[in-house]
């Protein structure tokens, strides 16, 4: 095995790569306030985004999906997430995980990476663009390089 910095492999390096990327979809679930995230912080904010977007199409579009169904989507996402980063960290249905992940950064970036109508809704909007661009090329060169191959339960199980 080759060994990068003369310390660990490509493998456990990329394995430190998912873990890293696993935990931060772990403090993405438990930095939320829960209560007020369930109550309806996380589908007002969404309305919000949503009355703000740049295109009406897809403003109408999240405001109907949200809003008819406002006790259900806080806690997709934080069951989401929390796969997500339990996946992750463990190495326990990786590629599962991943695709889960990239689909949730391809929604966020959908609904809160562009500027809204109103700016106030939303000022760190190009904050998001960042950070789930990086998340998703990370996610999928975690995907494309097989990361699960150590230091995880798919590879402890022979899965994938």
């Amino acid at each position: 095995m080759n060994t990068l910095f003369g310390i660990l492999t490509v493998e456990q390096w990329l394995a430190l790569l998912r873990i890293a990327i696993g935990l931060w979809w772990l403090k993405s679930f438990f930095h939320k306030p829960l209560r007020k995230f369930v109550s309806g912080q996380m589908v007002g904010w969404t309305l919000a985004l949503a009355d703000n977007h740049p295109s009406a199409t897809f403003g109408r579009f999240m405001n109907k999906l949200v809003g008819s169904s406002p006790t259900v989507f806080p806690y997709l996402i934080l069951a989401g997430e929390l796969a997500v980063g339990i996946g992750l960290v463990f190495g326990f249905l990786t590629p599962i995980s991943l695709l889960v992940a990239i689909f949730l950064n391809l929604n966020y970036i959908s609904l809160a990476g562009f500027k809204p109508k109103d700016i106030s809704v939303n000022a760190a909007y190009q904050c998001e663009q960042g950070q789930n661009y990086t998340m998703i090329v990370s996610e999928i060169t975690l995907l494309a390089t097989i990361s699960w191959a150590v230091w995880s339960v798919d590879s402890l199980l022979g899965w994938f």
